[in-house]
């Protein structure tokens, strides 16, 4: 995520890469406070419990959960099967042999089979970064103005 932050910075900023420094920082604050503010818009309006880009892909994995079967081992180890492959998930490790599971820290396809079964809530296996909340404080603080420079108060060393 990092780079694509970067990356879309450097895109905003093509022609003011070739100014003085002070200009380039400033067209950088103003890009970053009108994006904090347009994120905090978009957040503010989110009624899901998670973000409108987790929702989607959770109901992809609920969508992809209905064609499996599973065969409890105990009751956090079960077998998943995908007609011709099968995944061992672990609910109490939160674990999938597809690995999706534990990296993405959201329920996998197998895993949302599982819990469908077992009529557990699936939102409460997403990490909390995935979350509606997690969004909105991450763009809460402002990213404020400077005013004009000529009118900066600045320290008599300066």
């Amino acid at each position: 995520m990092t780079s694509n932050i970067a990356e879309a910075l450097n895109s905003a900023n093509l022609a003011a890469r070739e100014t003085p420094v002070t200009t380039l920082m400033e067209c950088l604050r103003a890009q970053m406070q009108e994006w904090t503010y347009n994120n905090r818009k978009e957040a503010q309006k989110c009624t899901t419990r998670l973000t409108p880009s987790s929702e989607k892909k959770l109901i992809g994995n609920y969508v992809q959960s209905l064609r499996l079967t599973v065969k409890p081992a105990n009751q956090n180890l079960f077998e998943v099967i995908d007609e011709d492959r099968t995944r061992i998930v672990n609910l109490k490790e939160k674990t999938c042999t597809c690995n999706r599971f534990q990296k993405d820290e959201m329920p996998c396809n197998h895993a949302v089979a599982v819990m469908k079964d077992l009529n557990i809530n699936t939102y409460n296996y997403c990490a909390q970064y995935y979350t509606s909340k997690a969004w909105l404080q991450t763009y809460e603080e402002t990213v404020y103005p400077v005013g004009n420079v000529r009118e900066w108060e600045l320290p008599e060393f300066f």
